[in-house]
C-alpha cells in the first residue's frame, strides 16, 4: 500500500510537470509571438562547416596566395559580449533587422599554410550566405619581413579600397587616430612595427551606444586583417565583469566546500576501512571517467575557440591534457563519496544504493528508472516556471558559448552521453554523501538537504546566463527536490531522475544542427534512460538464473 501511495504520488507530480512545461511554453510562444522561432531559424547554419571552408579557402588563394599545401578546419563562434550588450539593453531584435548583414553568429574558418611555415589565416563567414565578414592573417616571422620589405603601395589607400570592396559606402565613416580610438570587441591588428594600423568609425551605423566601426591592418602592399566591430560601452563591460567575478567567486566557494568534503570522505574511508567495500564504487567511478574523457576529446574542436594569433591545436591539446587532470582528481572524489556515503548512512541503519549481489537489484533498478522519470518530468516542469519567472521578474538572459556548443565537437551525438557522467558524480557528492554529511553536521534535515544543494547550485554559476545570482536560486531549488526525493526513494531513483531530466535537454540540443541524423540521434536519448534501466534489469536477471542454475539442488543427493 505504501509503494502505491509512493507512485501516485510521483504519477502526480509529473503530471503537474507536464502541465507546467507546456503552460510556460505556449505562454511564452504567446508572449514572443513568431520572434522566437524566427530568431532560432536564423541561428541554424544555412551551409555547411565544409562549405564555409571552401569559401575561406577559395578567399584566401587570392588574398594571400595560399599554397596547396594546407589545411583548413571551420569552427562555430559568435560575437558573445555584443550578443550580451544587445539582450541587456532589449535591442536584439532592432539589431537583427539593421545588421542582418553582421550576424552575431557565424564561421570561423582556421586555415594553416604548411608551406609558410606557422602562418595561419583566419576567415569569418557569414553561415547564413557564406558571406566573407572578416578575416587575420598571421605570418610567420619569414613572411613577415618579406611582406613588410614588399610593401609598395599608399597603406591608407589600400585600406579605403577594401572597405569599399566589402560592400561599404566610404563616406558612411570616419578615420580615428589609433590612439584616441575606442575599445573594441576584439583585436584585429597587427603590431605597428610590422604593417599599418587603421581604424574607421562609421557615421550613421549605431545600436544603443555601440557604433560600428572597422579594423583594418595593412602589411606588404595587403590587407592582412579586416573586423567589423562595435565599441561596446564600458558601462556594460564593467557590469559583466563584476557579474563574472561573482561567478567566479561562488565556483571557487563550491570547490573549496567540496575540496573539504571529499577530504572527510577520505578520512570515513580510512577510518571505517576495515567495514567497507572498496570495489563497490568502482563501476559507477568507471563509467564517469570514461564518459567524461571521451566527452573531453569530443569537444577539442571548441578548445580552439579561444586561440592566440598561431595554430589552434596544440594550445586545445594542452588544454585537453590539463583537463583530463581535473576529470580523473573528479572520479577519485566520486569514489571516495560513493563509499564514504554508503558507509555514513549505514550508520543510519538505511541502505540508499543496493549492491549488484543483492537479489533485488535488477528489479530495484527497474522501479528507479520508472520514478525518476516521473520525478524528471515534475522537475522539467518547475524548471521552465523558474526559466519563465527570471525573465519576465528579473530580466535574465543568456549568450552563447561557443566554447560549449554541439556545432563545435567532433561527434554531436555523443554529447548526451555527459548525462550521465553529471548524474553519477553530483548525485554521488551532493546527495549520496553530501547530505549524510550535512547531517553529520547539523542534524537538521532540511538544512542537510538545503546546504549540499546550495553548494551544488554555486558551481553552475559560471553558465553565460546574467544575473549569475538567478542560476543560483535555480538549481538550489531543484537540488533541494532531488534531496528529499533522494531520502524517500534512494540513489538510484534521483540518479535516474539526473539522468533522464540532463538525456532529455541535451538531447533536444541537438535538434538545431538541423538534419534528420540529429534529430533521430537526439530523439533516441530521450528514452536512452528507460533502456539503460531495462538493461540492467534484464542483465541481474539473467546472472540470478545462472547462479541459481548452477547451485545443486536438495533432490540430487
Amino acid at each position: 500500500m505504501v509503494k502505491r501511495q509512493s507512485e501516485s504520488t510521483l504519477l502526480l507530480l509529473a503530471v503537474i510537470g507536464v502541465i507546467l512545461f507546456l503552460s510556460v511554453i505556449f505562454t511564452s510562444s504567446y508572449l514572443l509571438g513568431t520572434d522566437q522561432a524566427e530568431e532560432e531559424a536564423s541561428q541554424t547554419p544555412a551551409i555547411t562547416m565544409q562549405e564555409a571552408a571552401d569559401v575561406a579557402v577559395r578567399f584566401a588563394q587570392k588574398q594571400f596566395q595560399l599554397s596547396s599545401n594546407y589545411e583548413a578546419s571551420t569552427l562555430y563562434q559568435t560575437h558573445s559580449k555584443r550578443s550580451g550588450y544587445l539582450q541587456k539593453e532589449h535591442l536584439s531584435d532592432t539589431y537583427s533587422e539593421r545588421f542582418a548583414n553582421l550576424p552575431i553568429d557565424y564561421y570561423e574558418v582556421e586555415i594553416n599554410d604548411l608551406s609558410r611555415g606557422s602562418t595561419t589565416y583566419y576567415v569569418d563567414i557569414n553561415y547564413e550566405n557564406s558571406q566573407v565578414l572578416g578575416w587575420s592573417a598571421h605570418l610567420s616571422p619569414l613572411t613577415k619581413a618579406n611582406t613588410v620589405a614588399s610593401s609598395l603601395v599608399e597603406p591608407q589607400a589600400l585600406a579605403e579600397q577594401a572597405i569599399q570592396d566589402q560592400g561599404y559606402t566610404l563616406a558612411d565613416f570616419t578615420k580615428l587616430d589609433l590612439d584616441k580610438s575606442p575599445a573594441l570587441e576584439k583585436g584585429s591588428s597587427l603590431p605597428a612595427a610590422l604593417g599599418s594600423s587603421f581604424v574607421y568609425q562609421s557615421l550613421t551605423n549605431q545600436i544603443g551606444e555601440a557604433r560600428l566601426h572597422l579594423s583594418l591592418a595593412v602589411s606588404g602592399g595587403k590587407i592582412v586583417s579586416f573586423y567589423p566591430l562595435f565599441n561596446i560601452p564600458a558601462s556594460f563591460e564593467a557590469w559583466q565583469a563584476a557579474q563574472n567575478d561573482s561567478a567566479s567567486l561562488m565556483t571557487r566557494i563550491s570547490m573549496l566546500v567540496s575540496l573539504g568534503m571529499a577530504a572527510y570522505a577520505l578520512y570515513i574511508l580510512i577510518r571505517y576501512r576495515r567495514e567497507i567495500t572498496f570495489r563497490s564504487g568502482l563501476w559507477l567511478t568507471v563509467i564517469f571517467l570514461i564518459i567524461y574523457i571521451g566527452n573531453n576529446f569530443n569537444m577539442l574542436p571548441a578548445f580552439r575557440t579561444s586561440h592566440s594569433e598561431g595554430p589552434s591545436q596544440f594550445e586545445a591539446l594542452f588544454y585537453l591534457a590539463f583537463l583530463n587532470v581535473i576529470i580523473v582528481m573528479m572520479a577519485v572524489s566520486v569514489y571516495l563519496s560513493v563509499l564514504a556515503g554508503k558507509q555514513m548512512w549505514s550508520r543510519f541503519h538505511w541502505n540508499p544504493l543496493p549492491s549488484w549481489k543483492e537479489s533485488s537489484f535488477g528489479r530495484d533498478a527497474l522501479t528507479a528508472m520508472g520514478r525518476g522519470y516521473l520525478l524528471c518530468l515534475f522537475i522539467l516542469g518547475v524548471q521552465q516556471v523558474l526559466f519563465f519567472i527570471a525573465e519576465q521578474a528579473f530580466d535574465v538572459w543568456s549568450v552563447n558559448d561557443a566554447s560549449d556548443s554541439v556545432l563545435n565537437m567532433s561527434i554531436p551525438g555523443f554529447f548526451p552521453l555527459m548525462a550521465w557522467a553529471a548524474a553519477i558524480s553530483e548525485e554521488a557528492i551532493y546527495r549520496l554523501f553530501g547530505i549524510a554529511f550535512f547531517m553529520k553536521i547539523c542534524r537538521f534535515r532540511f538544512l542537510a538537504i538545503l546546504l549540499p544543494s546550495v553548494i551544488w547550485a554555486l558551481s553552475h554559476t559560471q553558465y553565460p546566463i546574467y544575473p549569475v545570482y538567478t542560476r543560483l536560486v535555480e538549481v538550489t531549488i531543484i537540488g533541494v527536490i532531488f534531496g528529499y526525493a533522494f531520502l524517500k526513494y534512494g540513489f538510484m531513483t534521483v540518479l535516474f531522475a539526473h539522468a533522464s531530466m540532463d538525456s532529455i535537454l541535451m538531447g533536444m540540443s541537438l535538434y538545431g544542427l538541423g538534419d534528420w541524423t540529429h534529430i533521430l540521434i537526439g530523439s533516441f536519448y530521450l528514452v536512452f534512460p528507460a533502456l539503460v534501466g531495462w538493461f540492467i534489469y534484464k542483465l541481474h536477471q539473467s546472472r540470478t538464473k545462472r547462479r541459481a542454475s548452477s547451485m545443486p539442488r536438495l533432490d540430487q543427493y
